[in-house]
């Protein structure tokens, strides 16, 4: 089969101060369609992020592409972002306030190391890893291999 999983997106913002409309964007909607290869998800399911960090594993998965990200939390936000423990540095790319969600497709080459020029010079040990702000926070993670 092909094309069995669907993604939807489309951002509003509407801003008022007073009677007076600041901003007022809507974006299209956008959705495509992806072909899931594998039969395994979702993977890891519930984790625990802690203020420390919590690295995701996505070790029952040959390539994890397509992911859904949910933090539990009712208080407190948890960051999202890479790893790497050779410098032991948290590069953050992303938050999720308490109860919010996103959809991320993974790259590829995840787990791969870049240097200047072209090509990647092999795996590295860089994963996903989430970061909670304040306390620990129980974050739902589902990747699928597309």
């Amino acid at each position: 089969m092909s094309a069995e999983a669907q993604i939807h997106a489309s951002l509003i913002i509407r801003k008022l101060s007073g009677a007076i409309v600041q901003l007022d964007y809507r974006s299209g909607p956008s959705a495509y369609n992806v072909d899931v290869t594998g039969a395994k998800g979702p993977v890891p399911g519930a984790i625990a992020a802690t203020v420390a960090g919590t690295d995701v594993d996505f070790g029952e998965l040959t390539q994890p592409t397509l992911c859904f990200i949910h933090n539990q939390d009712a208080t407190n936000f948890v960051e999202y972002g890479i790893w790497d423990p050779e410098g032991s540095k948290f590069y953050p790319l992303g938050e999720l306030g308490p109860g919010e969600s996103h959809i991320l497709k993974l790259s590829r080459n995840l787990q791969e190391e870049y240097q200047t020029g072209t090509g990647t010079t092999g795996a590295s040990t860089n994963r996903l890893r989430l970061k909670a702000d304040t306390a620990a926070c129980n974050v739902f993670v589902g990747a699928f291999e597309a």
